[in-house]
């Protein structure tokens, strides 16, 4: 798609008396970035004014909580319960206007999804999220009619702070589980009160939250309902009472509509991962919009400016991204500029921003930028000394670091026997893995978009120490563990070069993912592993929790606490003796890092500087490979 058929990404919109120079909008997503009483911090400016400098049209602030009693969500999360909040609030609305773009934030009480674990939780009904039981050992109390009216109270007094801190929209959060949800939703919602049992009882509490901000606020002041347009449960909303709230909604003074679906005991709905479909919820927005004449925001998965384009010429006015802006703040400019293969692609893995951001604790992180959340403190800056380096290898650490170091102003050479890309090749042979499939394409136009020298052989120590580099960056990637006789299963380009029944052995993600592949191909697929379980070894979070569930339901056979130590006359054998019957059997038992050629360069130029990165240095994720290199690259 060219640039011109991006064009309707970039029509002027209204939202309300809200005037907006075009469709995107970043959407609301906790980053963990004020300070633990929920005030401003720098670090949170800098990410909006950072995100606002890339050109969408209005950034709507994470999440930030109504009252001090029971609505705080998450760890430094952004407050607006009190008047002490509003200055720092007024703050980043200036830094985002001075950067060219409106502001909006969303208003949340967490209801049962309370990841700080702590009382008090309060809900619509007794129903835990078993997340928080089972980490916290902590149930939701039950809010009482009197309660409900404060939790209402508290909704307006936090829209009334947000218009006085300048805010150009409020949005209520009545989505992904929080509390206006947990009413809405028959799954979560079993109260017999007039809060309870039909739908009119349901949306109560959401339709008195509007009300009493639309009496709050100045009527021209815009004002947007984040909605799922299911939570996806098979007890939960169904996409009949979405419409019909939607209308409601348009009746109370809402401006606009925000859609995206799921909660958080089915995350893999909410933050869809590289196993989902890009998209995921937009046959609900294309339900909501017809019946409504307010604008419709389309929400989910939204990665790449040709599905975000096409997602406006069929179902929405406007689109708004989350995750895909904090891999690129710059998404909107480049997708305006044609620059589609310079967006930093969102690879929609929940690592950086989720597994090892948000859930361990930390502020919001990303992993193809290693700058989300420290905006403006590491800049890519010419080098004080121009030197000659080579980086033998070209996967993703070696074509990021030799990006990194072209920019410093360094002569680079890289050298890379095979196809540029490295692990991610193999990694990338499946239709799922569209999102890592653009992240080669991008790292790898990023090296040819550079005077970056380009040779296609293998790096030898003894050519390196001879050619008057200055400095050596070693990612030659890390070394596959073998089974006797056993091809590896990276190793495999197409379904039809194997031949079933097919035994996998080894139950980590390259097993896991390949047996998806090849089951979606066809073939009879065993996964074997020698643990007591599959993608137990500190997987992502959503892959550990959801894809042995496809595994099943792709007919993937599993069999754990099995050790495979080779072939067997008729498939794969076992330690105990047995055998797996198989026709085709691929290892992907795990790898070793290390790189033999580091320690040849050592010995045969003592004096030359030898830097490993990425799974040479240690095994790890895309994530440690791309940061690895960033960092290494911009200290050269």
């Amino acid at each position: 798609m060219d640039a011109m058929a991006l064009h309707t990404l970039f029509r002027p919109g209204r939202i309300g008396s809200l005037e907006l120079k075009n469709r995107v909008i970043k959407s609301p997503q906790t980053t963990a970035l004020a300070n633990q009483d929920g005030t401003v911090t720098q670090r949170l400016v800098n990410h909006y004014k950072r995100l606002a400098e890339g050109g969408p049209g209005l950034i709507i602030v994470e999440y930030s909580y109504v009252d001090d009693d029971a609505s705080k969500s998450i760890h430094a999360q952004l407050g607006i319960s009190r008047r002490e909040h509003i200055p720092g609030l007024g703050w980043l609305v200036d830094e985002v206007h001075a950067a060219g773009a409106k502001i909006g934030i969303q208003l949340e009480h967490c209801g049962r999804q309370k990841f700080l674990g702590t009382q008090p939780i309060k809900t619509a009904s007794d129903v835990s999220w078993d997340y928080v039981e089972s980490q916290y050992g902590e149930r939701p109390q039950v809010l009482t009619e009197e309660e409900i009216q404060g939790v209402v109270a508290a909704f307006a007094d936090a829209a009334e702070r947000a218009w006085l801190a300048r805010f150009d929209l409020v949005e209520v959060h009545a989505g992904h589980g929080y509390l206006l949800t947990n009413f809405l939703s028959p799954h979560t919602n079993k109260r017999t009160d007039r809060y309870g049992g039909s739908f009119e009882n349901r949306a109560r509490l959401t339709l008195e939250v509007v009300a009493a901000i639309r009496e709050r606020v100045p009527r021209d002041f815009p004002f947007s309902v984040r909605l799922s347009v299911t939570d996806y449960e098979e007890d939960g909303i169904p996409i009949e009472e979405t419409v019909r709230l939607a209308q409601l909604l348009e009746a109370a003074g809402v401006d606009v509509i925000h859609a995206s679906g799921g909660h958080h005991a089915l995350m893999e709905y909410e933050v869809s991962p590289w196993y989902m479909p890009r998209a995921l919820h937009r046959w609900g927005w294309e339900k909501i919009k017809p019946e409504v004449t307010i604008p419709v925001i389309g929400s989910g998965s939204l990665v790449t400016p040709e599905v975000a384009a096409e997602v406006l010429e069929n179902g929405a006015d406007f689109v708004s991204l989350g995750r895909a802006m904090l891999a690129d703040p710059d998404w909107t400019r480049k997708a305006q500029e044609g620059r589609l293969l310079d967006i930093v692609p969102c690879i929609r893995c929940n690592d950086g921003c989720l597994d090892r951001g948000l859930n361990a604790g930390r502020s919001t992180g990303c992993t193809v930028n290693p700058s989300m959340g420290e905006e403006y403190r590491y800049p890519v800056e010419p080098a004080a000394v121009r030197r000659r380096v080579a980086v033998a290898g070209g996967g993703p650490a070696g074509l990021r670091a030799a990006a990194v170091l072209a920019d410093r102003g360094h002569d680079v050479t890289l050298y890379e026997p095979g196809e540029l890309g490295g692990a991610l090749v193999p990694a990338t042979r499946s239709p799922y893995k569209q999102d890592l499939a653009a992240l080669r394409d991008h790292l790898v136009h990023q090296v040819r978009s550079r005077p970056v020298e380009i040779i296609a052989e293998r790096a030898e120590a003894s050519a390196l120490a001879e050619d008057g580099f200055d400095l050596v960056y070693v990612a030659t990637g890390a070394v596959p563990r073998t089974l006797p006789g056993v091809r590896l299963a990276r190793d495999v380009a197409d379904p039809k070069d194997v031949v079933s029944p097919v035994v996998v052995v080894g139950g980590g993600m390259t097993g896991a993912d390949t047996a998806l592949w090849l089951a979606d191909a066809g073939h009879d697929v065993t996964l074997v592993e020698a643990g007591p379980a599959i993608l137990a070894n500190r997987e992502v979070f959503t892959d550990a929790g959801v894809l042995p569930k496809i595994l099943a339901e792709k007919g993937v056979a599993v069999l754990t606490d099995t050790e495979v130590t080779g072939l067997g006359e008729d498939g794969a054998r076992a330690a105990d003796g047995r055998v797996i019957p198989a026709a085709t059997v691929l290892a992907a038992i795990g790898n070793d890092s290390g790189s033999e050629l580091a320690g040849a360069l050592r010995e045969a130029a003592p004096g030359l500087e030898v830097v490993t990165l990425g799974s040479a240095a240690r095994h790890g994720r895309v994530f440690d490979a791309l940061h690895g290199a960033f960092f290494e690259a911009r200290r050269a």
